[in-house]
Order: structure tokens, then C-alpha cells, then sequence
């Protein structure tokens, strides 16, 4: 700190520089998420696919070696035999997370660089510590990547020779525009989704002899949840103190509809940076998040539970390493708010009121003296008010708080996380478990979502059994066109959405989806039971895949009045 309490802008460069401790975290996290990259190394047998576009996959091959780099290549998706890059001098390398060159675009002979120096400050959109005196211990200096703002100006003007495979600053133009109206999903209010009305008599599952009255739904669970049908909700953020105020009203409804609206580019990471906040204060920016829980590690996957702090994973994403990996690592972290000090997190968010009650959270754990029917069961009437009775099953549509469910350690399967991942990041394609519904609310920048019918043949959308999931940037690469060309079988349609800040898209149960971070994005998502739609493959995948958890389920749901649904489980859940 200066005399006037203001950080030197000079530290803000080099706080951006990784210590070898900070580098091996990376690494770590890094060789647990995809451990099929970690001794990638580039074959001569790619570059004859690549050649042929992949003609010759799944021909006829006598050569067993070629047979097996073949379907070595379609896991990793045709990485590029020449990788640009210079490794780590650190031995923390790992050339196959950047092998698609997704990211790259500029041309990396260095001699046709060193031409372009006086360029050089504009070209990264600011100053790196670079040249034969840089005291970095890494490739910094060897690095020619380009701010956004240049990608754009180049375009036009000859000043530097793009790469042939400088794909990611086209397809984000792309992908940047609304959705054609026939994939793009239906938009709905949340004020008025939410509207309490009366359960149709055909989906009442309870003998009316024990109610006192008929049964309330919102609108969105029989219009939505009942016919497992996606939606993007408006307005469902509203009260939440973990929504930014985005002050520039444009930024605020398309924070990055196009790079030549920004100043800023990844080397300007100071505090206060567009970059890491993308105009917005307060709430859950990204740049508020690191100011007050940088020291706090966050999870990266619930397959490994990998961690790293939020500091280094801010230098990491604004880094060289970040900006060329082919989909950089990010924070899914199901244990947010679970300890101090990010239990507070808890406390500046809803579940918003559209959706049924969350039958999960019915779940009965005598041992950890938990009362599962102090949460809603479901059984809403409209002559109750904060009240339930287990011999009749009532319940009123009240709510508990996030804070106040967590209090009581409820025993389930993860259930919500914190999602936060530059661009190119994402999530893969794949189907949420145990037959659950999902929403996830952006809070700061922009996603790119697919949704497909649950009867899509999976192996068609890039999903097959024991493979490693295809990262999301390189499926858009490679199957986004397939999927969306006329050809394309009208059965497996899918529902296509350009999600904002501030709006929540509904992901019903069964249907194989992925995302893809178009900027640095932070969002907050949760999984739910819902008693509407197809209940019996609700117990059907907990019996499969969360026997323990089933039973302690049944107990509750029998305790709580919904002997309806605890009479749908399979035996052995009894």
C-alpha cells in the first residue's frame, strides 16, 4: 500500500506470476481432472488423420499400432502433432491440455514475432515482464498471445500472420449471437411462474380422505417440471445479494456482445479490472469473490476433490498457461458454505420459488439427530401457514433459507455448487444424476448452453461409456455444426441457450446437456427430486447409485406423509 492507501499499478503485473508452489497446484489439479492428458505426447500417426480429416477412422487397418492411436485420437480429439509451445522450465508442463490449440492465435515463429515488438505492449493489451532479461521462470516470454481488442483489429489489418487453426475468437463471435428461435429455448417471468394454483386432480398421488384441503403447485412445475421441458427464467434474482449491480446498462443485459465495447484486456488484472468483474460491483463478481475469499481453497471436481486457493486460481486463468489451455480448469465446488468463513455465501441467495420443494431434503438421519419434515414436503394446501402433519401430509409452500438448511447438515448426495471458469471453460456433455432437475443462475458473464431430448443416442452427441468426457470448447468445435445442420435427426433436436447475468435456465431431469463459458463467468447451481415427472426413475438411479442414502430417503419420506412416493421405491430400498 502507498501513502494514500492505493496499490502501485506495477503490482498488479506482478502479482499475476505464479511461485513454483503455485504452479505444482495447478499441476496437481490438473492431472486429477483429465489424467488421460498427463503423458500425452504428440504421435506421427495424428498428423495422417489430420491430414485426411479423419477419413480413414473406422476403416480397415492391419496395423494394430495405428488402430490403437486411432481410437487414441478420437478420445483425445485430434490433438495437433505440433505443439508451438515451449514447455515449463519447472517440469510442471502439460502440453496435451493445449495439444487442440484452441487458443492460440497468433503466429508463433519466432522470428516473424520478433518483428512485431513495437507492437508488442498493444498486442498483449499491456506489459508482461518479456525479452532476454525477464525474470520470469517460465514461458512469459516466449508467449505471443493477444488481447482481445487486437484479435479483432487484426482481422482486418495485416499486422501480425494468424495461425490456420485460430479458431476460438471466430466461433465466440458466433456463438455470442442469440439462438435461431426454433432450438432456442422458451423464456418465462419468474413472478409469473411462481403463481400458486391448484393441483390438477390427475396428478394428485395422495387419498384426498387425508387432506384437509386441495393441494398447490406454481404454474412452472405443471407447465416445466411435469413436462420435463427446458426454460430460461427472468427475474429470479431478485433480493439476492449476490447478484452484481452491472452500473452500464448494456453490460448489464450483454456484458460482452462484442470485444470492441472493451478497454481492458487479461494483462490489466488489477483490482479493479472489467475483466474480472465485467463492470459489475458488489455481489458475486469474480474480483469480489478473490477480495474476500482468495485464501480459501475451492474444490474443482466432487470425482477428486482436488483444491486450490481462489488467488492462484486467478492468476492462473490470466496467466499464458490459463489463456492456452484448450479448456482451462474450472471451480465446481459442492462444499460451499458447508464451513466458515464462505458460510455467508449461503445467506445472499434463494432457491427461487418457482420450483417444487426439493424431496431429497426429506431424508431422515436419526443418528445426526436431523427432523427431515422441518423442510417442505411438497404437500402445499392453502389453509396452512408454516405447518406440517405427518399423519395427513400437510405443508405450506414456505421455504426455508439456504442458511438455515444448511444448519442442519442434511445427509444427500452434493446437490449445489459454485461454478466459476474463464472463457473456453465449461462443462462437458453429460446427464444429472439420480434423475434430478437443475437450475443454475448466472452471475457474472455469459454461457452457451445445448440441451438434448433424453432420447438422444448418446454416442451421436460425443457421450460414450469409459471414455474421457469431451471438454465443451472442443465438442463445439467439433460437433456443434453436426448437431445443428438440417440433417440432423428432428427427434433429437436440441434446445439452444445464450444465457445472461441474472437469468436461471431450467435443466429437466434426463436431458444430456453441456456449457461453455463465453467470458470469465461465475454461477450458482442446484440439483432437486421433484415429486412431478417420472418419479419411479428417481428411485430406480438412487437404488443404483445411492443405496445408503435410498433407505435413510424412504425413512423420511414415510415419517413426513409422503407414503405415496416412499411406495414407489424398489424392494430393497424397504
Amino acid at each position: 500500500m502507498d501513502s494514500v492507501g492505493q496499490r502501485p499499478e506495477s503490482c498488479y503485473v506482478h502479482d499475476r506470476y505464479l511461485d513454483s508452489e503455485e504452479r505444482y497446484q495447478i499441476f496437481v489439479v490438473k492431472a486429477a481432472e483429465r489424467p488421460h492428458l498427463l503423458h500425452w505426447k504428440p504421435s506421427p500417426y495424428l498428423n495422417d488423420l489430420q491430414h485426411n480429416d479423419g477419413a480413414n477412422i473406422g476403416g480397415n487397418f492391419q496395423d494394430e499400432k495405428k488402430i490403437d492411436v486411432i481410437e487414441h485420437s478420437n478420445e483425445q480429439n485430434r490433438c495437433s502433432n505440433n505443439d508451438p509451445t515451449p514447455p515449463l522450465t519447472d517440469g510442471c508442463d502439460l502440453p496435451g491440455w493445449r495439444c487442440q490449440q484452441i487458443s492460440p492465435c497468433a503466429n508463433n515463429d519466432p522470428v516473424k514475432f520478433q518483428s512485431k515488438l513495437e507492437n508488442f505492449d498493444w498486442f498483449l493489451g499491456g506489459s508482461l515482464n518479456v525479452g532476454a532479461g525477464s525474470t520470469l521462470f517460465r514461458r512469459e516470454s516466449q508467449f505471443p498471445f493477444i488481447s482481445s481488442d487486437f484479435a479483432v483489429a487484426t482481422k482486418h489489418h495485416k499486422m501480425i500472420e494468424h495461425n490456420k487453426n485460430c479458431w476460438w475468437y471466430d466461433a465466440k463471435e458466433r456463438f455470442l449471437l442469440p439462438p435461431p428461435s426454433r432450438r432456442a429455448a422458451p423464456v418465462v417471468d419468474h413472478a409469473d411462474a411462481a403463481t400458486i394454483i391448484d393441483l390438477p386432480s390427475e396428478f394428485e398421488t395422495i387419498d384426498s380422505a387425508k387432506l384437509k384441503s386441495k393441494r398447490k403447485v406454481t404454474k412452472f412445475a405443471m407447465e416445466y417440471e411435469v413436462k420435463n421441458r427446458p426454460v430460461k427464467i427472468l427475474g429470479a434474482t431478485q433480493g439476492w445479494s449476490a447478484m452484481p449491480n452491472f452500473t452500464h446498462k448494456a453490460k448489464a443485459s450483454k456484458p460482452n456482445a462484442t470485444y470492441k465495447s472493451r478497454g481492458t484486456s487479461w494483462a490489466d488484472v488489477g483490482g479493479d479490472s472489467e475483466l474480472l468483474s465485467a463492470g459489475g460491483k458488489g455481489g458475486w463478481t469474480f474480483a469480489n469473490l478473490v477480495s474476500r475469499f482468495g485464501n480459501v481453497s475451492f474444490r474443482f471436481s466432487d470425482q477428486h476433490g482436488e483444491m486450490m486457493p481462489l488467488s492462484t486460481y486467478s492468476k492462473y486463468i490470466t496467466s499464458p498457461e490459463g489463456l492456452s489451455d484448450d479448456s482451462p480448469l474450472g471451480i465446481y465446488d459442492s462444499e460451499f458454505g458447508d464451513d466458515l468463513p464462505t458460510n455467508v455465501l449461503l445467506q445472499e441467495y434463494s432457491i427461487p420459488s418457482c420450483f417444487s420443494p426439493d424431496l431429497f431434503d426429506l431424508t431422515d438421519d436419526s443418528s445426526n439427530f436431523v427432523e427431515p419434515c422441518t423442510v417442505d414436503s411438497g404437500i402445499i394446501e392453502s389453509n396452512t401457514e408454516n405447518s406440517i402433519d405427518s399423519d395427513n401430509g400437510n405443508a405450506s409452500i414456505s421455504k426455508q433459507s439456504n442458511a438455515s438448511r444448511e444448519n442442519e447438515k442434511l445427509p444427500r448426495p452434493p446437490y449445489r455448487w459454485v461454478l466459476i471458469g474463464p472463457e473456453r471453460s465449461g462443462t462437458g456433455m453429460h446427464v444429472d444424476p439420480l434423475w434430478t432437475n437443475a437450475w443454475v443462475t448466472v452471475l457474472q458473464g455469459l454461457k452457451r448452453w445445448l440441451l438434448f431430448p433424453p432420447s438422444t443416442t448418446y454416442e451421436l452427441i460425443g457421450m460414450f461409456e469409459g471414455k474421457p468426457q469431451i471438454p465443451s470448447s472442443i465438442w463445439f468445435r467439433d460437433y456443434y455444426d453436426k448437431v445443428t445442420a438440417k440433417s440432423w435427426p428432428r427427434e433429437f433436436q436440441p434446445v439452444e441457450v445464450l444465457q445472461y447475468p441474472g437469468e436461471t435456465v431450467f435443466v429437466p431431469a434426463g436431458w444430456p446437456h453441456l456449457v461453455l463459458n463465453l467470458e470469465l463467468t461465475v454461477a450458482v447451481t442446484h440439483n432437486y427430486a421433484s415429486e412431478f415427472g417420472p418419479f419411479q426413475k428417481v428411485w430406480n438411479e438412487v437404488a443404483r447409485d445411492e443405496e445408503d442414502f435410498g433407505r435413510r430417503w424412504y425413512s423420511g419420506l414415510k415419517k413426513c406423509g409422503r407414503g405415496d412416493l416412499a411406495s414407489m421405491a424398489p424392494l430393497e430400498m424397504k
